[in-house]
């Protein structure tokens, strides 16, 4: 088995970190739908999801996959993004695969 290079890895992790945090804001949109709360984009906004309880017991399992979603979203966006930070601070070449 062969390790991908590291510019690959880097693709992907921030393509896989999109991909949740597109799933987390769909959840969020369906939660807030839900409570009738106007969505806006205060900071505060979006981070409610990490208290327990936040919208209430019967939202609660929408809650926790909400949080789920924006934590894995965030890890691999976080890693993809340090990846190819340092592949431009080494000097190494980047390519893209697209």
């Amino acid at each position: 088995m062969e390790i991908p290079p590291p510019d690959t890895l880097a693709t992907v992790g921030v393509a896989v970190g999109a991909l949740f945090m597109l799933r987390y804001f769909l959840v969020m949109r369906r939660i807030w739908k839900a409570t009738g709360h106007r969505a806006s984009f205060q900071f505060g906004d979006y981070f409610q999801v990490l208290r327990a309880g936040a919208f209430g017991a019967e939202l609660e399992p929408e809650r926790r996959y909400a949080a789920r979603q924006l934590g894995f979203g965030g890890v691999f966006l976080i890693a993809g993004l340090l990846l190819f930070g340092w592949l431009l601070a080494t000097g190494m070449p980047i390519r893209v695969a697209v």
